[in-house]
Parts: C-alpha cells; sequence; structure tokens
C-alpha cells in the first residue's frame, strides 16, 4: 500500500512538472515581468520623462512656446538653488528639436487619458521591438536559454539594474523601430528602411546618425547611401534655423543648460570626465569634447578593422553583428540608460560567447588533451565563478553600495570590458585557431536559426 501511494504521488508530481512545459514557462516568466512592472510603477516613481511633453502639447495647442516656458523654468531653477547640491534634480525638458512640433500640434487632438495609453503602448513595442532584434542575432543553441531570460532584461538595462522604462521615454519605440528595419539590412542587404528609420529618429535626436555606421560595418558597399542618408539628416537639422530661427535657439540653449546642470552627461567617457569636472565646479566643455573625438576615433578604427578582419577570414555575420551594433552605439556623444538598454542583448550575447570561447577553445590547448577531468571542470567553474561575480559586482554595488560611490564609472567600465570581449572573441574565431580547436569544439551546434 506504501508503494502504491508513492507511486500515484510521483506520477502526480511528474504530470505537474510536465505541465511547465516550456512555452507556458514563457509565459509565466513574462506574466511575472509585467505584474513586476505595474508594482513597480504603483509604489515608486513612474512617467517622470512625460510631464515636458504632456507640456509641450499643451504649450503648442496654446500657441505659445515651449522651449521659451523651459528657458523660463530652468533659470528660474538655477536662480532658486540654495547651495550646490549634487542631489537635487532639475526640472525636466522637452528636448526635440522644432521640427517635431507639427506632431505635437495633431497629438493635442486627443485627449490626455488616451495620449497615455498611446505612450505605454508605444514604449511596451519599442521595448519588445528592441528584445525581438536582439534575440534574431542568436544561434539556435543560444535561443534556448535566452528566451528565458528576455523577460528579465527589461529590468537590467545594459546588465545593470534600473528602472529606465519606467520612466516613459519615447526613445524606447525610435530605437525599436531603428532596430527592427536592420535584420532585413544584415541578412538580405536590403538597409533602405534602416536608412529611413534612422533619418526619422534624428529628427527627433540628431545623435541617431551615429548609427549610420552600423550597414558601412556589415557591408563595405553601405558607404556612399550611409554617407548620403547623413548629409541628409544634417541638412534637415540645419534647416531649422531658417524655419524657425528663434525656437531653434532657445532649443539649443535648453540644451546646453540641462548640461550645465550636471544631470545629463550620460556614461561614455566624455560624459563620465564631465560629470567629475561638473562636480568639481570645473569648466567641462572644452575637456568633454577632446576626449569624445579621441574615444570616437579610437573606437571607430576598432570597428573597421575589425569588420575588415571579418570579410578577410569570412566569419560568419551573426558572429559580428553584435559587437557591429555595440561599437556603433558606443559612438554616440551622450550614452544614457534608454540607449544601453537598445544594446542590452548583443551586451549578453558578446559576453556568453566569449566565455563558450573561453571554456571550449584556448583553454583545451593549454590544459593538454589528457586533462579533461578534474582540471578541466576546476578551470570551468573558475571562470563560471568569475563571470557571475563580474555580473553580479555592479548589480550588488548599485543597489547596496555606499551612496558616493557613482554611476557613471561602474557603467562605463562594463560597456568597455563586454566590448573588449567582443573583440577579443571575435580575433580568436580566425580561421587558423579555429581549425587547432577543431577536435574539442561542436560547431554544428552554433549554426544560426532559420529565420
Amino acid at each position: 500500500m506504501p508503494r502504491q501511494t508513492w507511486a500515484v504521488a510521483l506520477s502526480s508530481l511528474i504530470q505537474h512538472v510536465r505541465w511547465f512545459s516550456r512555452p507556458r514557462l514563457i509565459a509565466l516568466f513574462w506574466m511575472g515581468a509585467v505584474i513586476t512592472l505595474i508594482v513597480m510603477a504603483c509604489v515608486g516613481p513612474f512617467g517622470w520623462d512625460v510631464p515636458p511633453r504632456w507640456k509641450a502639447i499643451q504649450a503648442v495647442h496654446h500657441g505659445s512656446d515651449p522651449y521659451a516656458e523651459e528657458l523660463v523654468a530652468l533659470q528660474a531653477w538655477f536662480h532658486n538653488r540654495s547651495a550646490f547640491n549634487p542631489a537635487e534634480h532639475p526640472p525636466f525638458v522637452y528636448g526635440y528639436s522644432p521640427m517635431t512640433l507639427p506632431l505635437l500640434r495633431v497629438l493635442a487632438v486627443f485627449p490626455g487619458w488616451l495620449l497615455g495609453l498611446l505612450c505605454g503602448a508605444a514604449i511596451a513595442t519599442g521595448a519588445g521591438l528592441q528584445l525581438w532584434v536582439g534575440f534574431r542575432m542568436a544561434d539556435r543553441r543560444e535561443r534556448r536559454w535566452l528566451a528565458l531570460m528576455l523577460p528579465a532584461i527589461i529590468f537590467f538595462p545594459g546588465l545593470i539594474t534600473d528602472d529606465a522604462i519606467l520612466g516613459g521615454n519615447l526613445v524606447y519605440l525610435l530605437y525599436g523601430v531603428v532596430l527592427a528595419a536592420a535584420p532585413a539590412g544584415w541578412k538580405r542587404g536590403r538597409w533602405s528602411w534602416y536608412y529611413i528609420a534612422v533619418l526619422a529618429a534624428s529628427v527627433f535626436k540628431l545623435p541617431f546618425l551615429a548609427l549610420l555606421a552600423f550597414p558601412v560595418l556589415v557591408d563595405k558597399r553601405q558607404w556612399f547611401p550611409s554617407g548620403m542618408t547623413a548629409l541628409a539628416g544634417v541638412l534637415i537639422f540645419a534647416s531649422q534655423m531658417r524655419l524657425w530661427p528663434s525656437m531653434f535657439q532657445e532649443y539649443l540653449l535648453t540644451l546646453r543648460l540641462m548640461l550645465d546642470t550636471g544631470n545629463s552627461f550620460g556614461f561614455g567617457p566624455a560624459g563620465t570626465l564631465g560629470r567629475a569636472l561638473w562636480m568639481r565646479g570645473l569648466p567641462f566643455s572644452s575637456a568633454t569634447t577632446i576626449v569624445y573625438l579621441v574615444f570616437a576615433c579610437v573606437v571607430g578604427i576598432v570597428l573597421l578593422f575589425l569588420a575588415r578582419r571579418v570579410r578577410e577570414w569570412d566569419l560568419p555575420r551573426e558572429t559580428w553583428i553584435p559587437i557591429a551594433l555595440m561599437g556603433t552605439f558606443l559612438l554616440n556623444p551622450r550614452i544614457m540608460r534608454y540607449d544601453i538598454a537598445a544594446i542590452t542583448v548583443p551586451m549578453l550575447l558578446i559576453g556568453w560567447r566569449a566565455l563558450r570561447w573561453a571554456l571550449d577553445g584556448p583553454d583545451d590547448e593549454r590544459l593538454g588533451d589528457n586533462t579533461h577531468g578534474a582540471g578541466q571542470q576546476r578551470y570551468s567553474r573558475t571562470l563560471i565563478l568569475v563571470a557571475s561575480a563580474c555580473f553580479l559586482a555592479p548589480n550588488v554595488i548599485m543597489v547596496a553600495g555606499p551612496a558616493w560611490v557613482p554611476e557613471e564609472p561602474i557603467r562605463l567600465v562594463l560597456l568597455l570590458a563586454i566590448f573588449a570581449m567582443g573583440a577579443w572573441s571575435l580575433y580568436q574565431s580566425r580561421p587558423e585557431v579555429q581549425t587547432q580547436a577543431a577536435p574539442t569544439r561542436t560547431p554544428a551546434a552554433d549554426l544560426p536559426a532559420g529565420t
């Protein structure tokens, strides 16, 4: 009788375990992510980027100048500060060019509650498109575990925990649309929609033109169309000086004042230096400009060198795409949280592939053919522990670390480390290294999945 009871209990347990099939498990993870976002929005700050857009819509609807109102608010903030307090947050501003104001006149027709729903749907769509494009960069074996991790990735932009998606910034949608047009380019050589998307996004934020480097890195035939698109973007931006001279000057002055508040430097090398100089009350404009130009030149040279090696070694594009995309984002003069969120999946793939190469490649030669037992297992465990520590360390510092630890250097070090890992793993994938490591690798499992 006890055996029968035990058998029945075991059979019931197996049936319950089988209920958690892979699709159901993925659906449960997504449900958990959505519920978590709702709870975070209810108990914490939410939609802090929405009020300036709503104020701009109302200003345009009533025939006033939104940039003039923002200048008054910023100047009042500077005037009323009782002391130099870095923790005191300045007022948010609209931040988009005057060419977007006709769109605001159209949006002003809709009621506020409907605009709120549309904004939430746009951000969710943009975030979903970013994850979808990142998923398409993975090969068949990587997609097995990546599908389970996608719901959690939205909480870790740039692999560091943050609630940036709750801010309500429409840049999520812009990046989603731009990236959604990229697979047709790197898979079939059709870049037209990508150029249109980048050009449209640059109307909102000119630094989107930096993404035009991506097609060039993937296909050397894209130099001319990419250059023409960049020229068109610059001309559209410059034309606003003629179309709206007063508002355009106010727009540029608003951006300048936002930098002077010290909260818009970003996480790139120039932004990290600018923030440090600003904290000490030192001038930062010239120093940050020089640092950005030097850094952009170095990253650009490295990317062009790697792109040439990819073509010479005839490496699969799926190996190169995440590295090229991340390097393109590093060319942005002001890397913010929502910028890093767009490359979180590529960063994860780069780190995983570098770790996988370290586990399956050169270590076999170093340890020898007869040491695949305890020595190899110890080495594998060490690498896995080091990788886990590298992921946990910045997150623990951000969550539980002392308040005086700045965020910018942590994110910058992580960005540069992941990019360096990608360059190293790509160089290790050259044909002569693959030939040496062939007896210990299983490349058939790494073939990209069909689309």
